[in-house]
C-alpha cells in the first residue's frame, strides 16, 4: 500500500506536512508571513510564492473556514453593483471571472446561464442596457456566452417554474459556477506546490515587534497549545472579519469591519423546473437561484451581524425571507421540505474609523478592497469580493514589495499560473468515457470528480488499487466515494470530521439530516489516516453533530411550521 502521507508531493497537505511546516517556519526568517487562509490569504501566499519569495501561510482554523466556504459559489461581475455606479468593480470582476474559466481553474468552473425576469415592460431597456454593459466588460476575456432577450413564452420554455402572471419576459446572461471551499483549498495547495509552508489550526496570539516595526507573529499549536514564533520581513494581515483585531495587536486602529450576514439555502434538484439560473429583484436587493450540480442554491440575505463572527447562524426570518422572495416569481412554490440544507457566512465589509457610522443597510457598504500599509512591516488587505481575490492578492504583494524590505522581486505572474489540477484539463475531459470504463464508474461520476480534482483525479482513484470498495459511490453519502473522504485527510489538509463533511465535501448541506446519521461511519473510515482512537472519533462525531444542529435550527423551525 502506498503511503497516504507521502512527502514527495509538496502540494499534499496533512498532519505530517503540518508538523514539518511548523518545524521549518519556526526555525528561520521568511520573506512573507500571511495570516488567514481564506481565499484572499491563499491568493497572497500564491502570488508571493510564485515570485520566488519564501512564504508561510497560517490559519487559526481550517482552510476556507469562514467566508470563503460560505459564499454564493459563483464567479461573477456583480450585476447589482452597476446600479451603484461601481463600474470599476464590475469590470475588474468580469476580467477575473473569465480568467478563471479560460486559464486558471477551468476544471473547477463552468459557465451557467442566468435569467433576469422582467415584470414591467419598461424594465427591458433599463435592465438590457445594464446587461449589455456587463457583456461589454467581458469582451476582452470572453469566457462566457453573450446575453439574449426572451419573450414571456421564451422564459417559460427555459424555466417552466416561472409564473407567467408575474413576468412579461426576461434577459438571459451568463456567469460562472464554482465550489468556493474547494477552489480556496486548490489555491492553497498550489501555493504549497511553489514552496509555501502551510500551517492550519494555528491562531495568532501576538505580533512580534522590534521598536515600531512588525517582524513576525506568535502562533499556538492549536488553541491553547505551545507557542511558536514565526519571523518574516513582511506580515500580511488577510484575516477577513478579524482583520481590524489583528491590526490592533500592532497598536494601529484605522478601520473597522462591519460583518454582513449572507444566508443561502440548498434545495432538492426537482424543487425548481428550469434549465437556467434566476436572478431577480428582491424587496431590498436581489434573489439568486442557481443550478449547483444536482441541486439548487438560493441566496442571499445581506444584513448586519453583531454575533460571533466565527459562527454566524441562519435565523428563521432569513429562511422565510429567501423562500418568500423566490416564490414571488414561481407558480409552483418552493416548500420548506424542499430545503436540504442552509448555511450562513459573513462578508467583512470595510468601514473606515473616520466615519464612525453604523448602518442598518450593509448592502450599501462598498465591496471594493483596500490595501493598508502600516505599521511598518504589516500590510492589511480587507474588503473586496471572492471573484477578485487574485487581483486583491496581487495588489497586496505589490504593496509588500514597495516597502523595500524584500529586495529585488519580480512582478506577479498569477494571471498565467494555472491552479493545481488544471494541467491537461481539456484532454482529461475528452477521456471521460475511457476513465469511466477503467474504474467502473459512470460518465456522470467521472465528470463530477473532474470538476472537483482536475488532473488530481488519478490520485483519488488510485485508492481503488488497494481497496476497490473505496471507489464505489455511496448513495447514503450523497454519491461521494469513500476515497474522496480519505483523500481530504491525506492530501487536502482536513484535520477534523467537520473539515471533511462541511468543506472538503458538502455532506452537511447535501444530506437531509445534515449528515447526522452518516457521521459515525465517516469517522470510522477516517480513523486509520486521521490518527483517531475510538474516543477521539466519538469526540469528532459529537463536535460535528453540534455544529450542524446549530446551523440547521432555524430550518427545522420553519419546516415544523414555526
Amino acid at each position: 500500500m502506498s503511503d497516504p502521507m507521502s512527502t514527495t508531493d509538496p502540494s499534499r497537505l496533512n498532519r505530517a506536512q503540518r508538523r514539518r511546516s511548523l518545524d521549518r517556519a519556526t526555525g528561520d526568517q521568511y520573506d512573507v508571513l500571511v495570516i488567514g487562509a481564506g481565499v484572499t490569504g491563499a491568493g497572497c501566499a500564491l502570488d508571493a510564492a510564485t515570485r520566488g519569495l519564501r512564504v508561510v501561510l497560517v490559519e487559526a482554523g481550517d482552510i476556507a473556514i469562514g467566508t470563503s466556504s460560505r459564499s454564493g459559489k459563483i464567479f461573477h461581475g456583480g450585476l447589482r453593483y452597476l446600479e451603484q455606479y461601481n463600474f470599476g468593480l464590475v469590470a475588474h470582476a468580469i476580467v477575473e471571472r473569465d480568467l478563471q474559466v479560460k486559464t486558471l481553474s477551468p476544471h473547477l468552473t463552468r459557465p451557467e446561464p442566468f435569467l433576469y425576469p422582467l415584470s414591467k415592460h419598461w424594465e427591458r431597456p433599463y435592465a438590457g442596457a445594464g446587461i449589455l454593459l456587463y457583456d461589454i466588460f467581458g469582451l476582452r476575456g470572453r469566457g462566457v456566452p453573450r446575453h439574449r432577450h426572451l419573450t414571456r413564452g421564451g422564459v417559460i420554455r427555459h424555466a417552466p417554474s416561472m409564473d407567467p402572471d408575474v413576468i412579461t419576459g426576461g434577459i438571459q446572461y451568463y456567469d460562472v459556477r464554482m465550489d468556493d471551499a474547494r477552489h480556496t483549498l486548490t489555491v492553497v495547495r498550489t501555493a504549497a506546490a511553489f514552496g509555501a509552508e502551510v500551517i492550519t489550526d494555528a491562531p495568532v496570539v501576538e505580533l512580534l515587534t522590534a521598536g515600531d516595526q512588525v517582524v513576525g507573529a506568535v502562533i499556538t499549536d492549536g488553541p491553547g497549545g505551545a507557542r511558536h514564533e514565526i519571523r518574516a520581513k513582511v506580515v500580511v494581515n488577510a484575516a477577513g472579519s478579524w482583520a481590524a483585531d489583528l491590526q490592533q495587536l500592532a497598536g494601529r486602529h484605522t478601520f473597522d469591519v462591519q460583518p454582513s450576514k449572507g444566508v443561502h439555502l440548498l434545495l432538492r434538484g426537482d424543487a425548481i423546473d428550469a434549465a437556467t439560473g434566476i436572478l431577480a429583484r428582491a424587496s431590498d436587493s436581489v434573489i439568486i437561484a442557481r443550478r449547483w450540480w444536482d441541486y439548487w442554491l438560493v441566496g442571499t440575505t445581506d444584513t448586519p451581524w453583531d454575533g460571533d463572527r466565527g459562527s454566524p447562524r441562519p435565523e428563521v426570518d432569513d429562511v422565510e425571507y429567501l423562500l418568500r422572495e423566490l416564490n414571488h416569481f414561481l407558480r409552483r412554490k418552493v416548500q420548506p421540505d424542499d430545503v436540504l440544507g442552509v448555511y450562513a457566512g459573513v462578508r467583512p465589509l470595510l468601514r473606515p474609523v473616520a466615519t464612525g457610522a453604523d448602518t442598518d443597510t450593509t448592502s450599501a457598504l462598498s465591496r471594493d478592497h483596500s490595501v493598508m500599509p502600516g505599521p511598518d512591516g504589516l500590510i492589511t488587505i480587507v474588503g473586496g469580493k471572492y471573484t477578485t481575490y487574485r487581483l486583491m492578492a496581487q495588489d497586496t504583494i505589490d504593496a509588500a514589495v514597495a516597502t523595500g524590505r524584500l529586495g529585488d522581486v519580480p512582478a506577479g505572474i498569477t494571471t498565467t499560473t494555472p491552479l493545481l489540477g488544471a494541467a491537461g484539463w481539456a484532454g482529461l475531459r475528452n477521456r471521460v468515457g475511457a476513465l469511466a470504463a477503467e474504474h467502473g464508474l459512470s460518465a456522470a461520476q467521472i465528470e463530477r470528480l473532474l470538476s472537483r480534482y482536475g488532473n488530481q483525479i488519478h490520485d483519488v482513484l488510485a485508492a481503488g488499487a488497494d481497496d476497490p470498495a473505496l471507489i464505489v459511490p455511496r448513495p447514503d453519502w450523497a454519491g461521494y466515494l469513500p476515497a474522496e473522504l480519505r483523500y481530504a485527510v491525506t492530501a487536502e489538509g482536513a484535520l477534523t470530521l467537520t473539515d471533511v463533511m462541511m468543506r472538503r465535501t458538502h455532506l452537511a448541506i447535501e444530506l437531509p439530516d445534515g449528515g447526522h446519521d452518516a457521521a459515525p461511519a465517516v469517522a470510522e473510515l477516517l480513523r486509520p489516516v486521521a490518527g483517531w482512537d475510538g474516543p477521539a472519533a466519538d469526540r469528532q462525531v459529537a463536535a460535528y453533530r453540534a455544529a450542524v444542529a446549530a446551523d440547521r435550527e432555524a430550518l427545522h423551525t420553519v419546516q415544523a411550521g414555526r
